[in-house]
């Protein structure tokens, strides 16, 4: 894949979460973690490791898309995310499904 789609593919997969988390909201479903977000984006064809959904939610965090609580479980051997929640600009974001510079929603 070259750096292009391997961009796209990044893009998109933030505009799949975004709606995702938008769409617990709507549903007054729980916060979600990072688990239940790994298997939605499998649900959507979306290959990702534990470690990739940590990633992108970080890269939406510096991005001001979402917040969550980061900690580490002992458990899991490796830091979770919990509580995942869109900021208002993230929520105006998945909201207007516009893509952008950072998000695809196509």
């Amino acid at each position: 894949m070259d750096v292009e789609q391997e961009l796209k593919q990044t893009k998109r997969r933030r505009g799949n979460m975004l709606k995702l988390i938008r769409q617990g909201h709507e549903d007054q479903l729980d916060r979600m973690t990072d688990s239940i977000l790994q298997g939605l984006m499998q649900d959507l064809g979306s290959n990702m490791s534990f470690r990739q959904v940590m990633t992108m939610l970080q890269d939406l965090q510096e991005l001001n898309y979402v917040k969550f609580d980061q900690i580490f479980s002992d458990e899991k051997g490796r830091f979770i995310a919990e509580r995942i929640m869109l900021t208002s600009l993230g929520s105006a974001v998945a909201l207007r499904r516009r893509d952008n510079d950072n998000v695809l929603f196509s």
